[in-house]
């Protein structure tokens, strides 16, 4: 009888919930946001796919008339050296990106949980003042930093004389220099993000984990291994994810300090598509190669997802 008792208001709740689910409001609920989702998210992807099929020039749009053009701004794109070239290397920009933010974001959350409150506090307060500036603002000031002439990077290492004499040292000018200086931005402007993210996740893993696995001998990698990452993995993914789309999608920092150039070099899928379509009016080729990138990271991240997800159900 007791147990009867006990248990009489768990299953009202459980079939309260279920009525609740019956009856559509929880969709209700939710659906003004889908719609402005669908609206203003959904659209432009329709419109960008629709885009892509068509033979849509300059004139078209004067015109507002479009040829249906079928697969053929994909295979050209596909079918030229140089989309491959640009997606290469956006490969190894993102890798180089993302895995310098995790470390890097893992290392000062690690480092925040360790130090006094009020440095605590004066770091996050740092983090967030460089996640706040707009991505414009952070690239002009870059570019001013590295400028050859008066920028103050050139004139801090001359200073170090580690580099030599870099007082009139052009970094955009050299492909390598110019490509890891839009690195060294990305990471910068994305790195709070990252960090303040893995704080609060490893604020959340109880302390007396690691109590239990010290008094067992484990060390300090076998309790990153065996504690610390599986209990992050579903953060890591989300992270990961996002900074893969993130970066492979970076703009800003690239068309501001080099414009893709010197030669193309420092060139990614995203101003590719730009440079297609607005540079040689070719709208419908650099619509297909914007496509293209959504279907690549469409396709990373349901693989990684799933991959993820089979790792957390392995015992």
């Amino acid at each position: 009888m007791m147990l009867e008792r006990q248990r009489t208001p768990a299953v009202r709740q459980l079939r309260r919930r279920s009525a609740i689910q019956s009856s559509g409001l929880p969709w209700a609920m939710i659906a003004p946001a889908v719609l402005v989702i669908l609206v203003v998210l959904g659209y432009p992807l329709v419109r960008l796919a629709i885009l892509s099929f068509q033979d849509f020039g300059s004139r078209s749009l004067f015109t507002g008339e479009a040829d249906f053009a079928g697969l053929e701004n994909f295979t050209r794109a596909l079918g030229d050296s140089e989309f491959w070239e640009v997606l290469g290397r956006t490969v190894v920009f993102t890798v180089v990106c993302v895995t310098a933010l995790m470390v890097l974001g893992f290392l000062i959350a690690h480092l925040l949980l360790g130090v006094s409150p009020w440095v605590r506090v004066v770091t996050t307060a740092c983090l967030v003042l460089v996640w706040a500036m707009p991505m414009v603002a952070a690239t002009l000031v870059w570019q001013w930093m590295y400028q050859p002439l008066y920028g103050v990077a050139n004139w801090l290492l001359t200073q170090l004389r580690v580099l030599g004499d870099l007082s009139a040292h052009n970094w955009l000018a050299n492909p390598t220099e110019a490509l890891g200086l839009i690195v060294l931005l990305v990471v910068w402007k994305g790195l709070p993000f990252i960090a303040l993210t893995m704080f609060a996740a490893l604020g959340q893993i109880p302390e007396s984990l690691y109590e239990a696995a010290r008094l067992d001998g484990a060390g300090t990698f076998a309790t990153f291994r065996r504690i610390t990452i599986p209990i992050m993995r579903p953060v890591l993914a989300v992270l990961a994810i996002l900074e893969v789309i993130w970066s492979v999608n970076s703009f800003t920092p690239i068309w501001v300090l080099t414009q893709g150039g010197p030669s193309g070099q420092t060139t990614t899928l995203g101003v590719y598509a730009y440079l297609t379509a607005f540079n040689a009016n070719d709208y419908g080729a650099g619509a297909a190669i914007a496509v293209l990138t959504v279907i690549l990271l469409a396709v990373f991240a349901a693989v990684y997802v799933k991959k993820v997800a089979a790792q957390g159900e392995t015992p």
